[in-house]
């Protein structure tokens, strides 16, 4: 990002610089560090979660739509032929690296919840990394640039909280008042 006093004068990427009028910034995780390149500090800490896949079989009992393993904090969904499991959370700064042992207790609640549904032999295994707020909630809304306007920090709730994020930001953007109030999603929250 390319600071000009209270503006955002460009983007500058690989293949040069990129002029705009207005700029959102949604990168999730790595929404800080580009931020912190023109002083603006985002509250938003990678947190690692572990994710699992495994392939459905042709003819198995496997749930038809997502829920959670409350006793065990495993979330679960189909995703087509496939099962997807998410679970447990790491503070390991930007390092997405894994082990076998992260999954466990994934592994043992799908077993114990769908017996019949996967290959539980195939499993794919990988780890991702939140952007987590203090508190919680996104940030969402211009930023101290007046054309800057944030669309990060939605956590482990990233793709759920996608649409309807986006949709608050294209609001404020456009002028309208969003459906739902804002207080308590905007960076307003963590002035001193």
């Amino acid at each position: 990002l390319v600071a000009d006093g209270d503006l955002i004068a460009s983007v500058t990427t690989d293949d040069g610089d990129i002029a705009g009028d207005l700029y959102v910034l949604a990168l999730g995780s790595f929404s800080p560090l580009l931020a912190r390149r023109i002083g603006l500090k985002l509250p938003i800490y990678p947190v690692k979660g572990y994710s699992m896949t495994l392939p459905i079989a042709e003819g198995a009992e496997a749930p038809t739509i997502g829920g959670v393993d409350e006793f065990n904090l495993v979330a679960f969904a189909r995703l087509g032929n496939r099962l997807r499991l998410t679970g447990t959370a790491d503070f390991a700064g930007y390092a997405t690296t894994h082990q076998p042992e992260h999954f466990a207790v994934m592994l043992k609640s799908a077993r114990e919840l769908f017996p019949r549904a996967a290959d539980f032999d195939r499993p794919d295994y990988w780890a991702c990394l939140r952007p987590m707020t203090p508190d919680g909630p996104p940030i969402l809304g211009l930023a101290r640039h007046r054309n800057l306007y944030l669309n990060t920090g939605q956590g482990h709730m990233g793709w759920t909280m996608a649409c309807g994020s986006s949709r608050i930001v294209a609001d404020m953007i456009d002028g309208r008042l969003p459906d739902i109030d804002v207080r308590g999603l905007t960076m307003d929250r963590f002035a001193a």
